[in-house]
């Protein structure tokens, strides 16, 4: 049991407490993440003489070359050269965390496994921190070009409690999507990610009209089960559907005080992570002069930030749910 250890600095078992609160602080990040799964990863590594800590990370997106349709000239002239071309995209690394601090005393008196309990908790929190700092980097984008305002409108305020979203609004970003020659992730899908509420509505809708909508396909019908996503429910008008809570709601923003709900639909480098350290349990202490306190934190040297603008889609949307 883990709090029948002692933790003393270089002590001989403090390695092995801090592997049980590592292994407790995995089970709680690893299935929690849901924006952050779908970031193109760059680490910082001073090994190959990446920037430094603290520094912009940069990625490189290589442009595609333009088609060539005209024949080559004769047989003695040379092809004409194309240089390729790219854009970059730059990421700061900034630093996150949290700690909880709890007392010798505790650990000793409580009915229940507090070291456990705790790192669960401080796990918890590092996925849900870690995710809604990933999502601003999808939110920050509100160009016209990259946003659907379920009903047809301009504004959040022409969105009313109808509003709801539809297989055809689905249908309209895929084309989107691929007008634009976004790349699609493995197996020929886009993502999206949309609240259970949201989902409710776009599985609900056949179901209303009396009529066939659009077909939804079980995961396993389209992927290995070690292959899905976090949050992953099934397959939708060329979209793999990513359910989560942490979706934003933008609570009664409609033109009727409806909340708002935000749906996101990606495809591949949409948004970009550039890690520094990765999140990671910190323990620390103990400070006081009997060794009375333990903290148990996370830690993090991270960012995401927009890499492909037309790679990804918004759309806003009320909820028959909300």
């Amino acid at each position: 049991m883990a709090n029948e250890y002692t933790v003393s600095s270089g002590g001989p078992l403090e390695e092995l407490v801090q592997t049980v609160y590592s292994r407790a602080t995995e089970l709680a990040f690893l299935p929690s993440i849901y924006f952050a799964q779908f970031a193109q990863q760059k680490k910082w590594d001073a090994r190959r003489g990446d920037p430094m800590p603290g520094d912009q990370v940069v990625f490189t997106i290589y442009n595609l070359l333009d088609p060539v349709t005209d024949p080559l000239p004769d047989e003695y002239s040379d092809a004409t050269r194309h240089p390729v071309t790219c854009v970059q995209k730059s990421i700061t690394l900034q630093e996150f965390g949290n700690v909880v601090t709890y007392t010798n005393r505790l650990r000793a008196t409580a009915f229940d496994n507090v070291d456990l309990a705790i790192a669960r908790v401080v796990g918890a929190n590092m996925a849900h921190s870690v995710d809604l700092i990933a999502r601003a980097s999808y939110d920050a984008n509100t160009s016209a070009d990259y946003v659907t305002y379920q009903g047809g409108g301009s504004a959040l305020t022409d969105i009313t409690s109808d509003d709801t979203i539809t297989a055809d609004t689905l249908r309209r970003v895929y084309a989107k999507l691929e007008r634009a020659n976004v790349p699609k992730y493995d197996g020929g899908f886009y993502i999206a990610i949309m609240h259970p509420d949201v989902i409710f509505d776009l599985r609900n809708e056949g179901y209303a009209s009396n009529k066939q909508t659009g077909t939804w396909l079980a995961p396993r019908e389209y992927c290995d089960p070690e292959q899905i996503y976090n949050g992953e429910v099934g397959a939708f008008e060329g979209f793999r559907i990513i359910s989560t809570t942490l979706c934003r709601i933008q609570s009664n923003a409609g033109g009727d005080s409806c909340d708002v709900y935000t749906s996101y639909f990606l495809g591949y480098q949409a948004i970009g992570y550039a890690e520094g350290v990765k999140p990671q349990l910190r323990i620390t202490g103990p400070f006081d002069n009997l060794g009375r306190t333990l903290n148990v934190g996370w830690y993090a040297l991270i960012g995401f930030g927009e890499l492909r603008p037309e790679a990804l889609h918004k759309v806003f949307s009320a909820s028959s749910l909300a």
